[in-house]
């Protein structure tokens, strides 16, 4: 994997661009630090950090073709290169290296910028075109691999990290009210926008072409379609998937250097890690722990698996010690405030996997594919309810309301009555929202509801939702977070494993399996209380039963006891004191019935994990402390 930065001008390189390209650079070196590399043109300046992992030897970027008239800086992998090199060789192209890095460039010169749909791969490249004056900015499909930017009418700077741009800049990091909004509402930002003013995300399945003598020019050139449903059914279906799946992780095994898998205790690592195993002679197996007996600790699930395939297996145990200062260094590296607590044992895990294995497969973007939340469950209950209610049916209406309030608690019973009757959109958004829309508004201050502009988060959540092309509710939930929560845990997935050089791959998000997936009927992937039924049946014989049938847990952290244990002085300390008091973002009556609500019963758990994970960003980059002490 790499790190990616430039600086391209309308009307010719200004003196300090260079240099400023350079401190970029310098910024992502933890994202590849084998190799560095620059190229200046006369309206632009490129930086590149390399982690060599495809022909060792011979990758250096940037990289042109054989006349140097295109230039080209690429973090990623493409799977099928080999293929599409053969094929390029073909018609004449000329290959230097072994690298995948050089198919990119002869395919743009065969395709222009429809080369991104040939590419089955995580990526994001900066290229330029000297004889067209031409900036092609692109992003894979899924968004496994990162591109920020920022655009003023005549200079565009991008970088793989926001940090590179923020802190290179003439102007102080500030944050973006409507971000603000969204990730309390949402724990995502939306529509491309960053935590930070003024800084943009090339959002995934987007390329961005800037001619120089017009403005830049965003396209999307990919999004699954749910609408049109696969014929396959039983056996045959499960076979495609299986073989799919399959596919996709041989190919991701592709690498010079060792490789790995994460294997937490869940299907999802399970299935990849078994695959794994078939194609390499030996593999080297990974998870974390929690110290004392956190219930949330899954490595005796990890070890059952990794005994059955036959792998060396390797466990870090995470404890509270240092929490805040380990914190701030995660939230450097994460850039922007992070949905989820498994951000932290996450860093810890990828600082173990960097001492055996420098390549690491993991799981995710399986439950967004194949239904793996507990709230595709809470829908169709739901829906249940609506249906008995609509037919008179009381007493079995009854039964399903008690069943609700059983798994869900009397306070999620109240909030489902109320939307019952609303639209799926706003269902939607009331099920997946942090923040309750009703809360919502008493959190902040005056002051950042006037920043805002009086945003409402539900207005875009409900424009990018209309993109799904199904009405049914378990597919528009699956688009939803495919589009919107999938990418904040990329983000973990990529910065956690950038922070300690190592390159992690994602075989659940090859676009044929994403493609396969949204056609293939909700009912087959989830059924009354039974999620990821298809991927359950591909699993079978490979991954040990009892990690088949458990619920899903997630990969997260126990911040709960923490927060209310050995931490419980620091977070009030951190979310009441003077320093988040003086920003004057939040409304302290709400903040501080929060925080005492959370303190004295332990509810609100993920909502106060925002509000710490959010100050902790404030003095990271607003108050530029940066990584702390030893970051």
């Amino acid at each position: 994997m790499c790190g990616i930065a430039g600086i391209v001008r309308m009307k010719g390189l200004e003196n300090g661009d260079t240099r400023r390209a350079a401190q970029m650079g310098d910024i992502l070196s933890h994202r590849g630090p084998d190799d560095e590399g620059s190229r200046e043109g006369a309206n632009y300046a490129f930086a590149h950090r390399r982690l060599s992992i495809i022909d060792l030897a011979g990758g250096h970027q940037p990289m042109s073709n054989e006349d140097g008239s295109v230039w080209l800086i690429y973090n990623g992998e493409i799977y099928n290169f080999l293929k599409l090199r053969e094929e390029l060789a073909s018609k004449g192209h000329e290959f230097a290296t072994r690298c995948d890095t050089e198919t990119i460039i002869h395919l743009y010169e065969e395709e222009g910028p429809a080369c991104v749909d040939r590419l089955n791969g995580m990526f994001a490249f900066a290229l330029f075109d000297e004889s067209r004056r031409l900036l092609l900015l692109a992003r894979d499909r899924a968004g496994i691999k990162p591109l920020y930017y920022s655009f003023d009418g005549t200079t565009l700077v991008f970088a793989s990290e926001a940090k590179a741009i923020v802190q290179t800049s003439d102007r102080p990091p500030a944050y973006d009210a409507r971000s603000i909004v969204d990730f309390f509402a949402l724990s995502v930002f939306q529509e491309g926008r960053t935590a930070f003013a003024g800084v943009s995300e090339l959002e995934p399945g987007h390329t961005l072409s800037w001619d120089l003598r017009n403005k830049p020019d965003i396209n999307r050139y990919w999004f699954p379609a749910y609408a049109e449903k696969t014929v396959l059914q039983g056996r045959r279906l499960a076979a495609a998937v299986s073989d799919l799946l399959t596919d996709a992780i041989r190919s991701h095994l592709i690498s010079d250097v060792p490789v790995g898998t994460y294997l937490s205790g869940g299907l999802d690592s399970s299935v990849v890690s078994a695959v794994a195993r078939q194609y390499l002679d030996g593999l080297n197996t990974f998870s974390a722990g929690f110290t004392g007996r956190e219930k949330l600790d899954e490595r005796e699930y990890a070890r059952e698996a990794a005994a059955m395939i036959g792998s060396a297996h390797h466990e870090v145990e995470v404890g509270p010690e240092n929490f805040l200062a380990n914190l701030q260094k995660i939230v450097w590296h994460m850039d922007e405030p992070t949905l989820s607590p498994g951000v932290y044992p996450y860093y810890f895990l990828c600082e173990l996997v960097s001492r055996t294995v420098k390549v690491v497969l993991g799981g995710q973007g399986s439950d967004e594919l194949f239904g793996g939340y507990p709230r595709y469950r809470m829908a169709l209950l739901e829906d249940e309810i609506a249906a008995a209610a609509g037919s008179a049916r009381f007493i079995r209406m009854a039964f399903l309301l008690n069943e609700y309030r059983k798994r869900y608690g009397p306070g999620s019973l109240k909030n489902e009555l109320r939307r019952l009757r609303a639209p799926a959109s706003r269902r939607i958004y009331e099920i997946v929202s942090g923040f309750h829309p009703r809360r919502l508004p008493h959190l902040f201050s005056p002051g950042l509801i006037r920043q805002a502009g009086g945003y409402d988060p539900f207005t875009a959540f409900s424009d990018s939702l209309a993109g799904c092309d199904s009405e049914n509710l378990i597919d528009r939930m699956l688009y939803n977070d495919y589009h919107k929560m999938l990418p904040s845990i990329l983000r973990t997935e990529d910065r956690m494993s950038m922070a300690h050089s190592i390159e992690s791959r994602v075989p659940f998000l090859d676009y044929r399996l994403v493609e396969l997936a949204a056609s293939i009927p909700a009912a087959a992937k989830v059924s009354g209380d039974e999620p990821k039924l298809i991927l359950k049946e591909v699993s079978k014989g490979q991954v040990p039963e009892r990690i088949i049938n458990r619920r899903k847990q997630g990969f997260t952290a126990p911040v709960e006891s923490w927060f209310r244990g050995a931490l419980g002085h620091q977070v009030r300390e951190l979310l009441l004191g003077e320093r988040a008091a003086e920003r004057g973002i939040f409304a302290r009556p709400y903040l501080e019935q929060v925080v005492s609500r959370f303190q004295g019963q332990g509810k609100d758990t993920w909502r106060v994990w925002s509000l710490v994970v959010f100050e902790i960003w404030c003095r990271a980059y607003l108050d530029g402390e940066g990584p702390g002490p030893g970051g």
